[in-house]
């Protein structure tokens, strides 16, 4: 591999993890084509934009853009030109678009999915940190309290005092002796279950992810797979084909869950019987069966558009829920720790005070 072969794949890496820059690029060229402005001659026009009329023409998007550009005058389809520069899904999405005269509307789609991805990716995050944080924070006050300020007193208190701190005590015993050990099998635990959700699959698969933390990855995984399949749906992809599509950029959870529904289609079931049929709860039980209803409609792509729209808000909100109960069960766990050390301080307090005024008596 030669050093322009690097720099042009880091070029490409950049490009399509700047999600920022890239949707500008597709928000731009959406309105050039739906102004009926010829590609070739909006791609030129974009990459003058980004490089700023040529003043910058090594920044990503202009090098994208001057490729592409190359490619589409060189006779190359759009979909092709574009291929490493995009991740796979929208690159499935243009494709679809071009194949099927709706290259605006497939842009437009993608911009769409991307915000509603992020919303609920959003939702995802305040869901699981304010867990941890809770957890960090009665895991902070725990061994400040129990392990720094207890151990140091037991060290030179009297047998009365170290009595009159009560359970206290043996928590910070506890905590000294096993309080690395269950951190350390904690963050263990959460590492294997991070790096297994995308693998683990079959029967039991399905049940757990009806509880947390697995069923925060299906809301995730199932919002990004509806979105998707609204989307080609749009784009006049047949269903079948928009199983398929799915299914190759998945990974192996999410494949299992659709090469099973796409049987079911293939059986001659619509997408709702067939979601249900495979007994995965994906992408949530409720859904499911609204498809099954909707689905005989002849507008089955703004259908699925609706209740996909309808559920990721309805998730949103539950999401969000789940984080205020989480934090409020955390400030009252905190709240109590607190409370439960300082009275065992202020019985410490009492005891020393006792044992002093009978020293003086004495």
């Amino acid at each position: 591999m030669t050093l322009d072969d690097l720099q042009n794949r880091l070029t490409k890496l950049q490009f399509r993890m700047g999600r920022k820059h890239r949707f500008r690029v597709w928000r731009k060229l959406e309105g050039m084509l739906r102004m009926n402005e010829a590609l070739s001659r909006a791609l030129n026009r974009l990459y003058l934009n980004a490089s700023e009329m040529g003043k910058y023409p090594n920044r990503p998007a202009a090098i994208a853009l001057r490729e592409w550009f190359m490619k589409d005058r060189g006779g190359v389809s759009f979909s092709e030109a574009i291929e490493g520069w995009v991740p796979t899904g929208e690159l499935y999405m243009i494709r679809a678009g071009e194949e099927s005269g709706t290259m605006v509307k497939s842009l437009a789609f993608i911009q769409q999915i991307g915000a509603k991805a992020r919303e609920m990716r959003e939702a995802v995050m305040y869901a699981v940190g304010y867990p941890i944080f809770m957890a960090v924070l009665v895991s902070f006050v725990l061994w400040t309290f129990g392990v720094n300020l207890i151990q140091n007193m037991r060290r030179s208190a009297p047998p009365k005092v170290m009595a009159a701190m009560g359970g206290i005590a043996s928590l910070s015993d506890f905590i000294n002796d096993w309080g690395i050990t269950i951190v350390a099998g904690v963050i263990a635990l959460c590492v294997l279950i991070a790096v297994t959700l995308p693998y683990w699959r079959g029967s039991l698969r399905a049940k757990f992810d009806m509880i947390p933390p697995w069923s925060w990855y299906r809301i995730l995984q199932g919002s990004s797979f509806l979105l998707g399949l609204s989307a080609l749906l749009g784009a006049q992809v047949p269903l079948k084909r928009a199983l398929e599509i799915l299914e190759e950029q998945g990974n192996p959870w999410i494949r299992e869950r659709i090469n099973s529904a796409r049987q079911e289609v293939l059986r001659g079931r619509n997408l709702g019987e067939a979601l249900r049929a495979g007994k995965f709860n994906f992408p949530d039980p409720g859904v499911a069966v609204d498809l099954e209803i909707l689905s005989e409609r002849a507008d089955v792509g703004s259908v699925i558009e609706q209740v996909t729209d309808e559920w990721i808000r309805d998730r949103i909100d539950m999401l969000k829920g789940q984080a205020v109960i989480a934090r409020n069960l955390g400030l009252v766990v905190v709240g109590g720790t607190i409370a439960w050390t300082m009275m065992s301080i202020f019985n410490v307090v009492g005891e020393l005070s006792k044992q002093g005024n009978s020293i003086q008596n004495f």
